[in-house]
């Protein structure tokens, strides 16, 4: 399929058709090339094993053993390197969830940017020279982009869409999604009129040296495989299993709806920010977590590098039902909104889709 007729295309997925339109209407040209890359998100060294653990308080709720998942390090075949994945280390995947990118080459080194979630703003910046200021939804992507071009890697710039369809508050990171998938898009289109894109490692590495963020995220996007968990190295995987060796692990993503709610330490109405919990709302999600093990679960853990809105629990096939009225009585208990169960499945790296 070509990203030309990707808008006419019936049969296409109807997000990708939206932003294809959005394009072309925005651009006044087609997008040569879409790119849709999965959320990512991490499976803790630290989850949950049992629920005895976790009703020792809201803090041990989201730590302990990560047996649950079967990712013994010494388990593990060491890398090409010659090391394995440390003891203890974190574990990343891709989530079924996707940010998408439509890109357009341009020659005059300016990057002009849209986003379906911000239609009302656009940004023409520089890639070379003085930066120019970005909008904040903008402002990574145009960061790893200058970083490519300071590297010779689509210099001569580049008109792109942008559409990451599950909000912030939902919690599953998505800052390293959209600079692969800009990097991945860019570095494409610019290939394709001449020379050798650069191979995800080397994007993996310019991508690290350009934005300060999670490179473990970053390689899961890169270089995950569906149903697999990916080491911090980037090379070692390892199939996904449940404790009771089922392929199905049964991830489900729980998270507190925004807010405004009455904070019992600081007395009085306090908005919540996206991706960052109240103290109120932090309770219940504790509160919902203890539920969620007592219901059956077999693990909680956070999916980014910090406490959040949204909490990765590890939950068997037959107990998913119980799992989501326990978490949903939990919240009303603590006067909250019930909470979303989003369904995760880890899914293959970043592809190009026209």
């Amino acid at each position: 399929m070509s990203a030309v007729d990707l808008a006419r295309r019936t049969t296409a997925d109807p997000l990708l058709r939206l932003l294809s339109h959005g394009f072309s209407r925005g651009f006044h040209r087609p997008p040569d090339a879409v790119w849709r890359a999965p959320y990512a998100f991490r499976v803790s060294a630290y989850a949950v094993r049992d629920s005895t653990a976790a009703l020792r308080g809201p803090a041990s709720a989201l730590r302990g053993s990560a047996s649950g998942f079967r990712v013994s390090a010494s388990a593990v075949p060491p890398g090409s390197a010659g090391t394995g994945p440390e003891p203890g280390a974190d574990w990343f995947a891709a989530a079924g969830h996707y940010v998408d990118v439509a890109v357009a080459p341009r020659a005059d080194g300016m990057l002009r940017c849209a986003s379906l979630n911000h239609p009302a703003e656009t940004a023409e910046l520089p890639l070379t020279g003085p930066a120019a200021r970005a909008p904040a939804w903008a402002a990574r992507p145009y960061a790893v982009l200058r970083g490519l071009a300071a590297a010779g890697c689509g210099r001569g710039g580049a008109d792109l869409q942008l559409n990451a369809p599950l909000p912030e508050a939902v919690g599953l990171p998505v800052a390293e999604s959209l600079e692969c998938a800009v990097a991945l898009a860019v570095s494409g289109v610019h290939a394709g009129r001449g020379g050798d894109p650069p191979t995800r490692s080397q994007l993996a590495r310019l991508l690290g040296s350009a934005v300060p963020g999670d490179d473990g995220l970053r390689r899961a996007v890169l270089f995950a495989r569906a149903g697999h968990l990916l080491a911090a190295d980037g090379r070692t995987h390892l199939p996904l299993r449940a404790p009771d060796g089922a392929t199905d692990a049964g991830l489900l993503l729980l998270t507190a709806r925004p807010t405004a709610t009455r904070d019992a330490n600081a007395g009085d109405a306090t908005p919540a920010t996206p991706g960052t919990p109240t103290a109120r709302t932090a309770a219940g999600l504790a509160t919902a977590v203890r539920e969620a093990l007592r219901a059956g679960a077999w693990s909680a853990w956070w999916p980014g590098t910090r406490p959040g809105r949204g909490v990765l629990l590890l939950v068997p096939p037959d107990r998913r039902a119980a799992v989501r009225t326990a978490t949903a009585e939990a919240f009303r208990r603590c006067d909250l909104p019930v909470p979303r169960l989003l369904r995760i499945n880890a899914v293959d790296a970043a592809r190009r889709e026209a």
